[in-house]
């Protein structure tokens, strides 16, 4: 299978870029935040080290037999990319994608030969990860005050995941912990009274969002500190009555 590069918007409409379009530049940095040192050579770097939101850059030319069908080419690519969505490599060694948006194209003169079109675009990646293209459910049947592990370890940084706990064991839930030994001992509480059997809570660390059967109830989650996943495997320890976890997350690539 020949490579070549995919577009996947919110509502799965699928744009294939012509062969001759490839990234050309994906690169990443961290924050910095540089401080001269008093009475002494250099400086020190206050930042946190995250990374910054990056810039894709993609490049190819348009060529067609008419003009017409050129024109149709250029309008389906611009309104593609405008579109943004999920930009992945078909064929790719790894199933993977990342989601870009705010397309920038360059303008570039046509010269004698009006059936070419050289086409640089930019993207912005806000989440400057790669992720995997299938999500990892890790289902967890716990008998109340339980430990298990989520294993990360595939992923090169840290990830936030969505939790859910399903009341489904023949007791509900007024009160549960959950605790992330591998990440400093990190824990989030959430106390509802009406969290009852069969009710569906879910913990979305992702987007910092809780909800309970769809609705919002962050008012009970306290402290509101979202977990995350160190990239090994984590030990998660549960405090409260038998449930179902579940951990969703996608690996993440640099």
């Amino acid at each position: 299978m020949v490579a070549y590069l995919r577009l996947t918007d919110a509502n799965d409409n699928i744009y294939n870029f012509p062969p001759s379009f490839w990234i050309t530049d994906d690169g990443s940095s961290q924050t910095q935040n540089i401080r001269n040192k008093a009475y002494a050579a250099g400086g020190r770097n206050i930042a946190d080290g995250y990374l910054q939101a990056r810039t894709i850059l993609v490049e190819g030319a348009l060529r067609a037999d008419t003009l017409a069908t050129l024109e149709t080419a250029k309008r389906n690519l611009v309104k593609a990319c405008f579109a943004g969505g999920k930009l992945s490599v078909v064929d790719d060694v790894v199933k993977r994608y990342i989601i870009v948006s705010n397309a920038m194209f360059d303008s570039s003169y046509q010269g004698d030969y009006r059936l070419e079109i050289p086409f640089p675009i930019s993207f912005l990646a806000e989440n400057p990860f790669w992720q995997d293209a299938t999500e990892i459910e890790d289902i967890n049947i716990v008998a109340g005050n339980d430990e298990f592990t989520i294993d990360n370890s595939g992923s090169d940084f840290l990830i936030y995941p969505v939790i859910e706990i399903l009341a489904d064991q023949g007791v509900a839930l007024p009160g549960i912990k959950l605790t992330n030994a591998s990440d400093g001992g990190m824990s989030c509480e959430y106390n509802d009274p009406n969290f009852v059997q069969n009710d569906l809570l879910e913990i979305d660390c992702r987007n910092g969002t809780v909800k309970r059967n769809s609705n919002s109830t962050i008012e009970f989650f306290n402290p509101a500190r979202f977990l995350r996943l160190q990239n090994l495997v984590n030990t998660i320890r549960y405090e409260g009555n038998a449930c179902t976890i579940t951990f969703k997350y996608r690996k993440v690539y640099l």
